[in-house]
């Protein structure tokens, strides 16, 4: 498809991939993007151009804005997990997400049932101390998965940090009635 004279961007984005020149490749999606922030497959090859700049902000900007969209347009829980494990698999762990993103990631894991992944953000944000009035919403959907799981001793673990850092919310206290 041609634009003018000159091919869409995401043509000139691959041809840009195709060359080595991934950084400007990013920076034309990433511009595309904000003209199109609608868009799940815009975000998507964003996402997987990324890979090739994995430590680059750019690439961590796309995973968010992909998260995000994908959590929005309630994509399959397995496939949003299934992107996660790609992005730590890339960047070797080192997660630059802001902490809405991560929280709402958890959420979304921990009611799909990947425990590992919703604890490993939920406990790195009980570390930070987090207050992100999102945070219930991940503890919560985390107490209910191991309440379901029938691990009591691990659930009690998030109640009792919910019932210290969330005193007044409705929904600590809807649990902490439910568990009297």
């Amino acid at each position: 498809m041609l634009f003018g004279s000159r091919l869409n961007p995401v043509a000139r984005a691959e041809k840009y991939i195709n060359k080595g020149k991934y950084l400007k490749a990013m920076k034309l999606l990433h511009k595309t993007f904000r003209k199109y922030p609608n868009s799940l497959d815009l975000a998507r090859l964003r996402f997987e151009y990324g890979k090739y700049i994995p430590f680059d902000d750019t690439h961590h900007q796309a995973a968010i804005d992909y998260f995000n969209l994908q959590i929005q347009f309630d994509v399959s829980g397995e496939k949003i997990h299934a992107d996660f494990v790609k992005y730590m698999t890339t960047t070797q762990g080192r997660i630059k997400l802001n902490d809405d993103t991560l929280i709402k990631l958890a959420i979304v894991f921990a009611s799909h049932g990947f425990e590992n992944n919703a604890a490993y953000i939920i406990n790195q944000m009980m570390r930070k101390k987090s207050t992100n009035p999102l945070m219930v919403d991940a503890l919560v959907a985390i107490i209910n998965y191991l309440d379901e799981k029938q691990d009591q001793k691990k659930a009690k673990n998030y109640v009792n940090y919910l019932k210290r850092h969330f005193t007044t919310h409705e929904m600590t206290e809807y649990l902490l009635s439910k568990r009297a």
